[in-house]
């Protein structure tokens, strides 16, 4: 039987489609951590060492000071300063009480056995940065 975060890893859209297994074995590699509202989650500029998937509440990505994005649940953020271990593009505060799933570097380590895990995150972050440079060319970048 799935685990509650196996379970809520296939509303994740970037998730959904990982066999029942890789969504366990993703699942088992995350922590489950509440913020408060006015928590900062991810400050720019900052070495970022988590990943975070948000179960409940909403955050706000602002990039200089300027808002960029709200996310809400299913939404994810913070892998690319995570897996690449550079500093944070934009900070990110919970504009709600939080609920979210985090992966350290280390987990993200351990979830590297998995290939079909990997590959979707790899894609995850390769859509996420491809969506950055275009908005940066428009003179905004997403969370």
């Amino acid at each position: 039987m799935p685990t509650a975060r196996a379970r809520a890893l296939q509303s994740v859209p970037v998730f959904a489609g990982l066999s029942g297994k890789d969504r366990e074995l993703l699942a088992s590699n995350l922590d489950e951590v509440s913020y408060a509202h006015g928590a900062t989650l991810i400050r720019e500029g900052d070495t970022n060492h988590a990943f975070f998937i948000l179960v409940e509440g909403e955050v706000e990505a602002s990039v200089s000071g300027q808002p960029r994005r709200l996310m809400g649940p299913g939404d994810f953020f913070g892998e690319i300063s995570m897996a690449h271990r550079i500093a944070a593009t934009a900070t990110v505060v919970a504009r709600t009480a939080v609920r979210a799933y985090v992966m350290s570097h280390a987990q993200f380590g351990a979830a590297q056995a998995a290939s079909p895990v990997l590959a979707r995150l790899e894609e995850a972050m390769n859509e996420r940065l491809i969506a950055d440079r275009k908005a940066a060319g428009q003179g905004g970048l997403s969370g």
